[in-house]
């Protein structure tokens, strides 16, 4: 018995060990891939919120472009698609309770607080004027943003966003509403790779130990996310049965570009009609064989069609403000 006990403790040590050079070999490569796109971490306090964010081409009076990332994800899900774009000044937060951004079980992170917050980073940045992108959850977060503050932003870029239900069910949706477990939250290892199954239709190649990683930090983070889906959802939910955000879109102005992936499962193509109906001054682009994060499936085509959208902007729409 005695040599069964210290063999278990001596695999828990082993496991550890694997996991800590695990981690540390993941942050190394994570440190090149940003290095690669010209991206420095920076962080910024407002209030009780700590701001963790990624800045490229600081400094250089470039137009501005920010970019929000979907629930359960962070910043670093942007590094590779802005790898292309050197011709503008990046900022990519970890938006309040995701990534290394500040998290409280007390606060309450549904779209119209979580655009409030943005606001407040915006503000404390002395960003005056720029493109605002936002995928799924951080679509709808730029959404209200823009809505609220149309003069700051030269442009906003929906990709696969929340903002309206599509005519048919996706594939998530059927299982919230059947009441099964939530394949966007990881609770298990198998459950990281059951997220990724429907989050992409083509996912990126992750090379040893990345899967491993993003699996036991996503598993970490299960009662945050938990947390905030609960808020998200209610949200979007109370929405569905007010014909969505449709009040917000058809006041937004700016130009507007929504792209969506046609294998998305988390939110139905068939949304896209929506935005095409309710948004005044929009450009619509459906990506085959793409499913809810075409910025991690074709990071390069997102960046040369987001980049194609602006050049075609009037010149007062793609300046560099951000001063």
């Amino acid at each position: 018995m005695k040599i069964i006990k210290i063999s278990l403790l001596s695999l828990l040590v082993l496991l550890q060990a694997c996991a800590t050079v695990e981690n540390s070999l993941f942050d190394v490569g994570l440190a090149v891939e940003r290095s690669l796109s010209d991206l420095d971490k920076r962080d910024i306090t407002i209030g009780d919120q700590n701001w963790v964010y990624l800045e490229a081409n600081a400094d250089e009076g470039k137009p501005t472009v920010v970019l929000l990332h979907g629930f359960a994800a962070e910043k670093d899900n942007w590094v590779r698609m802005v790898r292309s774009m050197d011709d503008y000044h990046v900022i990519i937060p970890d938006l309040p309770g995701h990534g290394e951004s500040t998290f409280s079980q007390d606060d309450y992170y549904g779209f119209d607080r979580q655009s409030l917050r943005l606001a407040e980073f915006i503000d404390a940045l002395g960003l005056k004027r720029f493109h605002l992108v936002g995928n799924s959850m951080g679509g709808g977060i730029a959404a209200l943003y823009t809505y609220r503050h149309q003069n700051h932003v030269l442009s906003l870029t929906l990709m696969d966003a929340v903002g309206f239900y599509g005519s048919e069910a996706s594939d998530v949706e059927k299982i919230l509403e059947a009441n099964q477990e939530n394949p966007l939250i990881v609770r298990s290892r198998e459950g990281f790779d059951t997220l990724i199954e429907y989050a992409m239709n083509q996912p990126p190649f992750m090379p040893w130990p990345a899967a491993n990683v993003l699996a036991r930090r996503a598993i970490e983070r299960q009662h945050k996310n938990d947390h905030i889906f609960d808020h998200i959802f209610k949200e979007a939910q109370a929405a569905k049965y007010a014909g969505g955000f449709k009040h917000i879109f058809e006041k937004i102005n700016v130009p507007s570009y929504v792209i969506w992936g046609d294998q998305d499962r988390v939110l139905h193509v068939s949304s896209v009609e929506s935005f095409f109906m309710h948004m005044p001054n929009v450009q619509v682009d459906v990506l085959p064989q793409v499913g809810h994060a075409p910025m991690l499936e074709k990071p390069e085509m997102s960046a040369t069609m987001v980049m194609e959208f602006w050049s075609q902007l009037p010149p007062e729409n793609n300046v560099a403000t951000s001063e």
